[in-house]
């Protein structure tokens, strides 16, 4: 695999339905993850989703615009951290198996070393959140 790309996998045991509004629904996103809130006016080709957190008593707002999104199945968005130019492609699909769910996280086109790890770091942490929260529902 190439080392400017970051592909992750993990399985979760729950629904395609459960884990899709994890990752379209601002509720939903806002409820599972707390140190990050998401705001998107529409869920379509060519709009922007926003990404809102705190570091160091200063508010970050990152910004994605989708570039595919298929119900359910798949979500690609190029993602730009604030005050940076650079965009990372990161696609999140999901394929049911039974009463499971494969979610798969790759990212790609990262600027270097550190912000690869650090984004498959993060997405790591984001996966491990979705489960979590799919589950014990």
């Amino acid at each position: 695999m190439d080392n400017n790309n970051v592909l992750l996998n993990i399985s979760i045991d729950g629904s395609v339905e459960n884990i899709w509004k994890v990752l379209v629904d601002e509720s939903t996103f806002n409820e599972c993850f707390e140190h990050i809130k998401m705001k998107c006016k529409e869920w379509r080709v060519g709009e922007t989703v926003k990404f809102e957190s705190q570091k160091n008593n200063e508010i970050i707002v990152d910004e994605a615009m989708i570039t595919s999104i298929l119900e359910n199945e798949r979500l690609r968005y190029n993602y730009k951290k604030q005050n940076t130019n650079h965009e990372i492609e990161v696609t999140f699909s999901l394929k049911p198996s039974g009463n499971f769910t494969y979610l798969t996280i790759e990212g790609k086109d990262f600027v270097n070393e550190f912000d690869r790890s650090h984004s498959e770091n993060a997405w790591i942490n984001m996966m491990q959140a979705i489960k979590k929260y799919v589950q014990k529902k």
